[in-house]
């Protein structure tokens, strides 16, 4: 059953055969289970995320606290409930940048190379065509987040820009980060 104005709650099914659903985060009911999935995150994964997801108070105030007018988070849950993959949508308020929105994906590690991720980044996309939206930004630290890439690439996603020695891992490695843009063609017609 259809329970918001974007479509969801909305059905998936994995490479492997197994359903999860697509809805909006629930700031309030989702706080364990926000919690929970981040803390099933490897310290790598982590360590390349914008918010230090270990600390319960940045959870709170970054992720659960998130303003609808910028973010809209998406996560996908499984048959127990469990949150096992996040997307955000970050909106710009209107002026120069309204139209024009960043998106970000996340996945448990046990639900990797089963098409999470590029399922969630294609919802992104057309969660950003409802809302009229006409340029894509996502940014990947090669050599990180190679797969990511190579699956935004499949969904017209370019390479606009990279920016060398962005990212630093734990051991002190520098990384490029890959700056990619998706433009939303305005004469798509219904049939």
């Amino acid at each position: 059953m259809v329970t918001s104005k974007h479509g969801y709650p909305r059905p998936l099914i994995l490479k492997n055969g197994e359903e999860v659903w697509l809805r909006l985060l629930d700031s309030v009911n989702d706080e364990q289970g926000i919690f929970d999935f981040y803390a099933r995150l490897t310290e790598t994964d982590r360590w390349y995320l914008w918010h230090d997801v270990s600390d319960p108070k940045v959870v709170r105030e970054c992720i659960l606290g998130y303003d609808e007018r910028l973010v809209l988070p998406v996560v996908a849950v499984n048959q127990h409930d469990d949150i096992v993959g996040k997307g955000n949508l970050y909106r710009n308020f209107p002026g120069a940048r309204g139209h024009i929105t960043r998106v970000r994906v996340v996945v448990d590690p046990a639900y990797r190379n089963q098409r999470l991720g590029t399922y969630l980044l294609m919802d992104l996309i057309q969660l950003s065509m409802n809302l009229g939206l006409k340029i894509i930004t996502a940014d990947f630290i090669k050599g990180v987040e190679d797969g990511a890439i190579r699956a935004a690439r499949k969904l017209d996603f370019f390479e606009q820009a990279v920016i060398p020695d962005y990212a630093k891992d734990q051991r002190g490695n520098s990384y490029d980060l890959a700056l990619m843009v998706k433009r939303i063609h305005s004469g798509y017609d219904d049939f």
